[in-house]
């Protein structure tokens, strides 16, 4: 590689480059470089005075405590640290590049610090180990009633799925014109003139906001025209009904329309003809989604809702996903919705709850002992949505019922039956045939209402299907409902009319709930649609891009909340800038949108064309890009000395965040801190986390001569490691610097980075790595690492204060030590073939040929980089880069190890790429997933069902266990994984398929790019309290996490920002932070502030600024549930009860009044103050409206 030449500059002068990499079987890598000038920052200014007021003597006496703890650990830990490293004449740990000409150059790598001293038998390398940093452990201090809730017994329910799942056979015999199911019988008699079947035929077109076309290409080429349509035929009859979803066709097509036809929309929502379904951005996944992500599109939609037509939805519409969570129905009912209905759950479980008459329920949270989140849903019972599937059991009758296929439409039925048109002399016949099938569907339900979808994807583009359809059916509607004897009410309408039947109908005569429907708790994965085909393929299909949602969910939460912390400060200071406010509302509007857009069931998923794919990927990274530029903005004008006179520049960069996207396809490219001697440039470090964080931080530098500068403008201990460009070659201008990070909740905090002399280095607070290979030559370093060849096979062990990690020669951990308990945890790469048939493994599907079988490593190139502070181990092997660290760190990243897989598995055919531990945890059958990173679902392992059926999506985190310990594997990003065997857990990486697997995509997958899949791996024993509950029971239906994996996985989620001074900057105040603090089980889900509608903007009054921010935001706050059973080291907060006052989070911000709100900011709940002590009940998301002057 070049690296450009270092000109002589003045002092305090910088420059950033980015560094970029490409991974392949060559041994090159390309850096790229980006210059920055730097304007140096006064050396120790402060702010003029304390600028925010505590507000209470509670509030003054929490932070002066805290205070005194931190100043405690830091004179204890440099105390420490000074006696071990002052007879110390050994140098420590460096941040291994990848081995084959990689760079690993990811948003990834900033997780990295391990801390370590590594042992190996006499006489070996690895024998004369680096003391490490000593610090003090903190453990959160929680309080005993706390722990009652994860002890309480789970909600009642007349269905548990775990017990469904034991009771069914799986068997799939043929059940006649309905496959999946049996022959309809019933009696015409059980209808009278007092007991009509009620039928809603509700028209609905299902459209993919990307799939086989773009979004953009999706709307041009097809939704604009059907709401075009809409307007204009739901307007011709007043008995037309139609549904819609998806907000995001929805508000690109209202943007084209004419005040005269918005006004007709609105016309026709208000006499109840079109009906808003759910209300959505997208449709979203429901198994790869993050709640954050979740809530972030369902507010997008109900937000322009609410703006655009004030309506607010109440029914949910979610016919397309591919398996359903049990955290959707929490999120719509707490968002004011009633009902919902769902399509695509097991075959086998349809058929079971339709024998029962429960495909009606009242989906109930396992953890809702109270009930009071229960939603009311509606199953639909047949295999699909569209319309041979929907209006009774035989498919071939139903569609001759679908009007868009009448001869000549060149659209035909399968069953080689085409419909009629509907005449005076067929219109008998015909009304009795389509009630036949509309009779036996109601016996399949507790009331005589029947809902019959009629629609399918993108349906209704062309105006003579509107006309088929309402004309057509009309007549038959009309049939029915003039002959008396057949005791029918048939008519077209919509969800809300379907829902408000059936509660008619079950209601007591006083309008009281009679409890005719059944109770249900658990979730409805994994899919299957027929035979041995499950849909737990698509829980990891291009992972790189499932990488990226999370990436722009951390970027755009801190975003959010730094934007709207800078409007409430700029309402403090009395001159808001207006200009500036908009510009970064318009880019976090964007972002936020792209975001939304990407939770649709085909966009995470990874179930796309390729082109729609990049489509995506452009999207995130642009937004990341843009939230990136929200950050920094918001971050100068807090950090700037006198904010009344601050003169804003939207379009300035004053700060670049650490790391770089450049190509859609690409790993994140780390900046590097250009240094020069004398220099000092001022980084600062953004915690968009509402707890107060220890942890460690790596900054790229160009020099590996530096001293870094903390708080007090104290030196702090710091590590260099060497940045390997190809296995034998680290780089001579790339160097990482790891130092402990201490930043109060919300803060913006100073840290500088000094480059000083070769000989001025301070010998007892800079270390540099031990660099020790096996199994290869030794590598070029610079002169400040030391290098040594270890040829000895045997396993050797890393350890820091809190954990031992035990690897086989080969750099495969093979066993886990903390606590005094020694627990076996064995990792091997493993991969699965896909199953020889001409219908096989695809996008969506996952059909292996056979149990897995080990991936051949032969004797893979080892390099450890040992440090006082972290300490990395990598091995090459085939397909992957396998990266481990273990971090000397006194927060939650110290108590776990970190896993970083760099795949590329570009050269494979029908290839499913898997990381197993093999452990020696008792978890017998039961393992546990999460749900879309909000609640823990239990798994049972069923011999009785495929391989492929014991896959489960794991958004965040899985984890077995048993009496003694539990093991937590949380995920940097959504991924499929199981536990197939006693004490095993795993996790598929990455997929790559050479066929389509009939489902409608018509591709295989075979875009993978270089994807890194990020871990980090918990063993936690259990600790012997009352609290502790009692393992992995079959009757366990509950289980939470520590808050340590709490903690763990917000760290990796909403990891801390680097920000790095460009030349624009001028001088700045040493921190910023928000003022308060959460408790240790209450986290921040986000702080967001809510749109105006589009004003004038400001000197120009003819153009309209489309997304001003309003003075309203909207708070979401979530109390945890966690388990007590196990310790919580490395948090320094403690828990209360669930007792939050906004007067200590926020002592100096926004207004006194306070709403509580629906989650969406639709309905408004309880008005407070901002001094009122919120009681917060765990497991629960609370929203509440905070406003500005």
């Amino acid at each position: 590689m070049t690296t450009p030449q270092h000109h002589a500059r003045a002092p305090h002068r910088m420059r950033l480059r980015v560094s970029s990499m490409v991974f392949g079987g060559a041994v090159s890598m390309a850096t790229l470089v980006l210059l920055y000038q730097v304007l140096s920052l006064p050396p120790d200014t402060r702010p003029p005075g304390e600028q925010k007021e505590i507000v209470s003597l509670e509030s003054r006496l929490r932070r002066l405590e805290s205070d005194l703890q931190a100043n405690q650990l830091t004179i204890t830990e440099i105390k420490n640290l000074v006696r071990q490293l002052a007879g110390s004449n050994s140098r420590a740990n460096s941040l291994l590049g990848p081995q084959y000409g990689v760079l690993v150059a990811s948003k990834f790598v900033r997780n990295g610090i391990n801390a370590i001293k590594a042992a190996e038998k006499p006489n070996s390398p690895l024998k004369k180990v680096i003391p490490p940093v000593h610090y003090n452990l903190t453990h959160a201090a929680i309080m005993q009633d706390d722990c009652i809730f994860a002890q309480a017994a789970p909600a009642q329910a007349d269905i548990q799925m775990e017990k469904v799942y034991n009771f069914l056979k799986f068997d799939n015999p043929d059940g006649g014109v309905w496959k999946q199911g049996w022959d309809i019988q019933y009696e015409a008699a059980q209808w009278s003139s007092a007991k009509k079947l009620k039928v809603f035929v509700v028209p609905h077109s299902h459209n993919d906001p990307g799939w086989l076309k773009t979004f953009d290409q999706y709307f041009t080429d097809q939704t604009r025209h059907i709401l075009d349509h809409m307007v204009e035929k739901l307007s011709v009859d007043p008995r037309r009904k139609f549904i819609w979803a998806e907000i995001s066709f929805f508000s690109m097509w209202w943007d084209q329309q004419s005040e005269s036809i918005r006004d007709t929309v609105r016309r026709l929502v208000d006499r109840g003809q079109l009906e808003i379904v759910t209300g959505g951005w997208v449709m979203n996944d429901e198994a790869n989604t993050h709640y954050f992500a979740m809530l972030e599109q369902m507010v997008e939609g109900h937000e322009w809702l609410k703006l655009n037509l004030g309506v607010k939805p109440n029914n949910g519409w979610a016919i397309d996903p591919f398996g359903m969570t049990a955290t959707m129905p929490y999120l719509l009912k707490r968002m004011g919705l009633e009902n919902m209905l769902i399509q695509r759950v097991h075959y086998s479980v349809k058929k079971q709850l339709a024998k029962e008459k429960s495909l009606e329920f009242k989906w109930r949270q396992v953890w809702d002992s109270g009930s009071t989140a229960e939603m009311f849903c509606h199953l639909m019972p047949f295999y699909s949505y569209d319309i041979p599937h929907t209006c009774g059991p035989d498919p071939k009758v139903c569609c001759q019922f679908d009007f868009r296929r009448l001869p000549g439409s060149g659209v035909t039925c399968p069953w080689k039956i085409p419909p009629q048109p509907i005449t005076d002399h067929n219109v008998e016949s015909r009304s009795q045939l389509i009630l036949d099938q509309y009779r036996k569907k109601s016996q399949l339900y507790r009331t005589n209402v029947v809902l019959v979808p009629l629609g399918d994807d993108f349906r209704y583009v062309r105006p003579e299907e509107w006309d088929s359809q309402f004309i057509n059916y009309q007549k038959i509607f009309d049939y029915l409902n003039s002959h008396e004897e057949m005791h029918v009410e048939a008519q077209f309408g919509t969800l809300a009319d379907y829902f408000r039947a059936v509660h008619e109908e079950s209601d007591g005569p006083g309008g009281e709930e009679q409890e005719i429907f059944p109770s249900l708790t658990g979730d409805f994965f994994t899919y299957a649609d027929r035979d041995d085909h499950y849909w737990s393929g698509y829980y990891t299909s291009r992972p790189f891009h499932k990488s990226l949602d999370r990436a722009l969910e951390g970027y755009l939460r801190g975003a959010e909340i730094l934007f709207s912390v800078m409007l409430g400060t700029q309402s403090m200071t009395g001159k808001p800038l207006i200009e500036l406010a908009d510009s970064l509302m318009a880019r976090l509007v964007l972002a936020r949108r792209n975001l939304a857009l990407f939770q649709h069931h085909d966009g995470i998923t990874g179930t796309a064309r390729e082109h729609v794919v990049v489509d995506y990927a452009n999207r995130l990274m642009s937004s990341v890009n843009d939230c990136q530029h929200i950050i920094q903005q918001a971050a100068n004008y807090l950090l700037a000395i006198d904010q009344h006179s601050y003169k804003s520049d939207p379009g300035a960069v004053y700060f670049e965040l650490g790391e770089k996207y450049t190509e859609h396809n690409q790993i994140a490219s780390k900046l590097i801190l250009a240094l020069q001697s004398g220099s000092a440039i001022p980084i600062f470090i953004y915690n968009p986390d509402a707890h107060h964080r220890f942890e460690l931080f790596t900054i790229r530098t160009s020099s590996p001569y530096v001293e870094i500068v903390g708080k007090k403008d104290k030196i702090i201990p710091c590590q260099v490691d060497p940045v390997f460009i190809q296995s034998s070659e680290a780089s001579p201008t790339m160097f990482d610097v790891t130092f402990q990070v201490d930043a109060l909740s919300l803060s913006l905090t100073k840290y500088t980075i000094k480059a000083v002399e070769p000989d001025s280095v301070n010998s007892e607070l800079v270390s540099y790595a031990k660099v020790i290979v096996r199994g290869m030559a030794i590598p070029s370093v610079p002169s400040v690492f030391t290098v040594t060849e270890e040829n000895s096979k045997d396993p050797f062990t890393l350890h820091n204060e809190q954990i031992q990690a035990t690897f086989t020669s080969n750099g495969l951990l093979q066993s886990i030590t903390t606590q005094g308990h020694t627990v076996l945890v064995s990792l091997e790469f493993v991969k699965y073939g896909v199953k020889n048939h001409h219908e096989t493994a695809g996008a969506y599907l996952f059909l292996p040929d056979k149990e897995a079988v080990p991936v051949p490593m032969g004797q893979p190139p080892v390099v450890l980089m040992q440090g006082s502070i972290m300490s990395t181990l990598s091995t090459q092997l085939k397909d992957i880069l396998h990266t481990v660290k273990i971090k000397n760190s006194p927060g939650v990243d110290g108590m776990g190890i970190d896993i970083t897989n760099l795949v590329d598995i570009r050269l494979e055919r029908n290839f499913e790429f898997v990381m197993r531990f093999n452990t020696g945890i008792n978890n017998e059958d039961v393992f546990y997933t999460d749900l879309n990173g909000f609640q823990i679902s239990k798994r049972m392992r069923y011999s009785k069902l495929p391989l492929q059926a014991n896959y489960y999506p794991i958004p965040s985190q899985a984890f077995i266990q048993d009496k003694e310990h539990r093991l937590s594997l949380l995920s940097a990003q959504p991924l499929g994984g199981s536990s197939l065997k006693n004490g095993q857990l795993e996790v598929m990486m990455d997929r790559r398929l050479m066929q389509d697997d009939n489902r409608g995509l018509g591709q295989g997958l075979q875009d993978n790019v270089l994807t890194s899949c990020v871990f980090r791996l918990l063993l936690e024993p259990r600790i012997s309290t009352k609290e502790s509950t009692t393992g992995s029971s079959r009757e366990d239906l509950m289980a939470f996490p520590s808050l340590l994996a709490h903690a763990g996985l917000h760290s990796l989620l909403y990891p801390m920002y680097a920000l790095l001074p460009t030349a624009k900057v001028g001088a700045t105040q040493h921190r910023w932070d928000i003022g308060g603090e959460l408790p240790c089980d209450v986290h921040m889900v986000n702080l967001r502030t809510m749109l105006d509608p589009p004003r004038a903007t400001i000197g120009r009054t003819s153009h309209l600024t489309q997304h001003p921010p309003g003075s309203i935001t909207s708070l979401t706050l979530h109390r945890l549930g966690f388990d007590c059973g196990f310790k919580s080291p490395g948090l320094v907060c403690s828990t209360n009860g669930g007792k939050v006052r906004l007067t200590e989070l926020f002592p100096s911000m926004f207004n006194e009044q306070v709403h509580q709100m629906s989650l969406s900011m639709l309905y408004e709940g309880v008005d407070m103050t901002k001094s009122y002590t919120l009681s917060l009940q765990p497991m629960e998301l609370y929203t509440f409206r905070l406003s500005r002057s």
